[in-house]
């Protein structure tokens, strides 16, 4: 058996434009994109030479479980590329809050695909960036080395340096505040039906300022829940540099210099009530890469001299 663990990190959209629709359905986009230390944990075990099919579990989160994990799916996707049915088991330990626009499951599978190809060999980076945009837009960015500018559907990425910054994120618990990235993205077309889309300039030489940040699905969707406004005020109220929706929300996140400067705005946002439920609140770094795939090592193994 062979056994890889990776962390597999929540990202932020510091800048998201959103274009119009493509032929294939989907938005073209540009986004700068960036990773945070906030992670999941995905364990990948691979027997190989002994048949069987994929197996995902979450502990704690049992609507998770199962072949529907977009972890599994990217395992099956890319055993179906290499014509490969060595049995795949992946278990998942969750800290990204799930429907938050943090892209926990896109990133679940980029690990899991990160994973499934340190134990196979496999080496073409090419065949690896095809399975990830086949299995969700966000995925190929969690395959690439850190931050980046991600443009069109979400298939070419170009890195970037970004400042050191920390974020706070305002997650609310209320499934009513729960926006589908679908809707996030139809509020947008009604938004604009019957009047020309703003063209926003963005140049990616720039390095990037907080005061840049800026998401084209927020409006609609602050339209809908005032109370994710709320949050974004409340961040900016605690010093926050700036303070966005991230992806297709509904976590809104401020922008600081570092951990003592967001540490200090909590108050601001911590126990607040939004649809009914409390506030979840995370602070995190942006990271300048993304983390790798190593080898599982038992805790007395790992801990030995």
């Amino acid at each position: 058996m062979l056994r890889f663990v990776a962390r597999a990190p929540a990202k932020v959209n510091l800048i998201l434009s959103v274009g119009g629709l493509r032929p294939d359905g989907y938005h073209e986009i540009e986004s700068l994109m960036a990773p945070l230390d906030l992670c999941d944990r995905v364990e990948v075990r691979l027997h190989p030479g002994r048949r069987g099919g994929v197996s995902c579990r979450v502990p704690g989160h049992p609507e998770l479980d199962g072949d529907g994990n977009l972890a599994a799916r990217a395992a099956l996707a890319l055993r179906r590329r290499l014509g490969r049915r060595d049995r795949c088991e992946i278990r998942i330990e969750k800290h990204v809050p799930v429907t938050a626009g943090l892209g926990g499951g896109s990133s679940d599978a980029a690990a899991a695909l990160r994973c499934l190809a340190r134990a196979l060999g496999v080496r073409d980076r090419r065949l690896l960036e095809e399975v990830a945009l086949s299995v969700g837009s966000d995925v190929p960015f969690f395959m690439g080395p850190g931050p980046a500018w991600v443009r069109g559907r979400g298939e070419r990425l170009e890195p970037v340096e970004l400042p050191r910054l920390v974020a706070l994120l305002a997650h609310p618990r209320s499934p009513s505040l729960a926006i589908r990235a679908g809707d996030a993205y139809g509020w947008l077309d009604e938004a604009r039906r019957g009047r020309p889309r703003p063209r926003r300039a963005i140049d990616r030489l720039r390095p990037f300022r907080s005061e840049m940040a800026a998401n084209d699905l927020q409006e609609p969707c602050f339209a809908r829940h005032p109370d994710l406004h709320g949050l974004a005020r409340r961040l900016e109220v605690g010093g926050a540099r700036a303070a966005i929706m991230s992806g297709s929300g509904p976590t809104v996140f401020g922008l600081f210099a570092d951990r003592n400067a967001a540490r200090a705005a909590m108050p601001a946002v911590a126990g607040m009530v939004a649809g009914g439920e409390t506030v979840d609140v995370f602070i995190a770094r942006i990271l300048r890469r993304m983390p790798g795939v190593s080898p599982w090592k038992s805790p007395r193994s790992a801990s030995s001299p």
